[in-house]
């Protein structure tokens, strides 16, 4: 898992949306000065990988962007891609529900990152992007894993706004990015690939997917949906009082952490878990270069005989010097009241 992140470090030097729509902007100057430092940590990286144990990969099934896996974009939900196909869209317009729809040549297994772990693990990975049409120096990332049952399946749904719970049926990169966005009409895309490695040529994606995006009256909706887009994720739902749904998660280290944040408040949890499968894995620093994943914690207890729910953002930061990531920043919301379980 570490060699993946230091590879997928190498990614992080090229990220986040850099045009003049977001509040980020790259001159040519730090582009250029970006090339030599992307330059040397390639260098950094051989070496590092050299100095590894051999870890056998297994081979990459060729393919053709936009054929072997088929992208979809549509304002409303539709059963399967065949259905939403028709009604692709092109161009967005601040607050527009969307949902992203994948169609793979065969099954999802067939395109997907296989990283083999020293300890003999497998993790199945995708790379998600979005960015300026063109401009693949500016951009932002997230990694889409999958579990091994779902290797089989043959198309992915999942939504960009306004969220929705469960392990991959929502991707927040786009979320991210357009509720940063400016008044204007931006023509932007997003890029999905089975290469971790970086810079990526124009053949190393699976498929890539553009639209205009619209804000010429100005952008209000996106940025107000960032909130319901994080309780529609957690629990399908934008009524804060129902919990939100447990994943297959559990990092010992990220509940350590999350129990020494609660101690310090003074609380005494009875239950703690995490609401999702897997780490959010991502990058959206323009310039320096920054990966992190995060997950949300939730935790119940009972104060004066009352019941009490909450939830913290757990975020860890890569360390690219020591190649691992560090220890987690825990922010605790307010509780909320529940019924006694």
């Amino acid at each position: 898992m570490k060699k993946l992140f230091a590879i997928y470090l190498l990614a992080v030097a090229c990220t986040v949306t850099a045009s003049a729509q977001f509040p980020q902007m790259r001159t040519v100057e730090e582009r250029t000065q970006q090339k030599g430092e992307d330059v040397r940590r390639v260098e950094d990286e051989k070496r590092r990988l050299e100095g590894e144990p051999k870890v056998t990969q297994p081979v990459i099934k060729p393919s053709v962007m936009n054929v072997d896996v088929q992208l979809v974009l549509t304002k409303l939900e539709y059963k399967d891609f065949a259905t939403a196909k028709p009604f692709n869209v092109t161009r967005i317009a601040d607050g527009d529900p969307l949902w992203l729809y994948f169609k793979f040549n065969g099954k999802l297994g067939d395109w997907v990152y296989t990283m083999r772990n020293s300890d003999g693990t497998e993790r199945y990975l995708l790379f998600a992007e979005y960015g300026p049409q063109g401009d693949v120096t500016a951009k932002s990332h997230q990694i889409i894993e999958f579990r091994k049952d779902e290797l089989k399946i043959t198309e992915l749904k999942m939504s960009l706004a306004p969220g929705k719970a469960g392990n991959n049926n929502a991707l927040e990169i786009f979320i991210k990015n357009i509720s940063a966005a400016r008044p204007g009409l931006w023509s932007n895309e997003l890029r999905i690939s089975r290469n971790a490695g970086f810079p990526r040529a124009a053949n190393d994606y699976l498929a890539k997917i553009g639209f205009a995006c619209d804000f010429s009256k100005g952008i209000s909706k996106y940025p107000a949906m960032l909130p319901g887009y994080h309780s529609m994720i957690l629990r399908d739902s934008l009524d804060e009082r129902i919990l939100p749904i447990q994943g297959k998660l559990d990092d010992s280290l990220a509940r350590a952490s999350f129990a020494t944040k609660l101690a310090e408040a003074g609380i005494v949890p009875s239950r703690i878990y995490f609401a999702a499968d897997n780490w959010l894995e991502y990058s959206d620093q323009s310039i320096s270069v920054r990966q992190y994943r995060k997950v949300t914690g939730v935790f119940l207890f009972q104060r004066e005989g009352t019941c009490f729910y909450g939830t913290a953002d757990i975020v860890q930061p890569f360390d690219a010097m020591n190649n691992s990531f560090t220890d987690a920043t825990v922010s605790l919301g307010k509780p909320i009241l529940t019924t006694c379980q």
